[in-house]
């Protein structure tokens, strides 16, 4: 079993970028995988069906700060491919009867424009994204007491 780091988001589209850029970032780690994906599509359940923790990193166009949240497996809506962080739990639970813990990082952005690479905005959150990732795979479980709200 092992702790998942998953990086959501377009390089191409601006600060939607910060998931991937993040979670290429983090340093390789016995029992850890990182994934940087465009969107999250149903297929990865088959990669959390061993997973003890899952860790989501994806940009918001709300708020100023970032924000750690737990999240839980959802019914998938729509009929898109596509799907959310919790989608992606009920698929995996739906399809093998289990589902890690999962958290989302979410890290907000300003500009999501076609080409334009990450805000400086978005480049200065880059440092406080990494020491949250650190403490939640120093944490094992031990949820931060800020976990839940915006962390500037």
């Amino acid at each position: 079993m092992a702790d998942v780091i998953i990086g959501i988001g377009n390089d191409s589209r601006g600060d939607d970028g910060i998931g991937p850029r993040v979670a290429e970032a983090v340093p390789a780690r016995l029992g850890l995988e990182t994934l940087a994906v465009h969107q999250l599509v149903p297929e990865l359940a088959e990669r959390l069906r061993t997973a003890d923790r899952v860790l989501f990193i994806d940009a918001r166009i709300d708020g100023t700060s970032i924000r750690l949240d737990r999240i839980g497996p959802e019914a998938h809506r729509g009929v898109g491919h596509s799907c959310s962080p919790e989608s992606l739990l009920g698929w995996t639970q739906l399809a093998y009867g289990t589902v890690p813990e999962a958290w989302l990082l979410s890290v907000p952005g300003r500009s999501f424009g076609m080409g334009e690479g990450l805000s400086a905005s978005a480049e200065a959150r880059i440092p406080d994204a990494m020491g949250r990732i650190e403490t939640w795979l120093d944490g094992r479980g031990t949820p931060d007491p800020t976990d839940g709200e915006e962390v500037a």
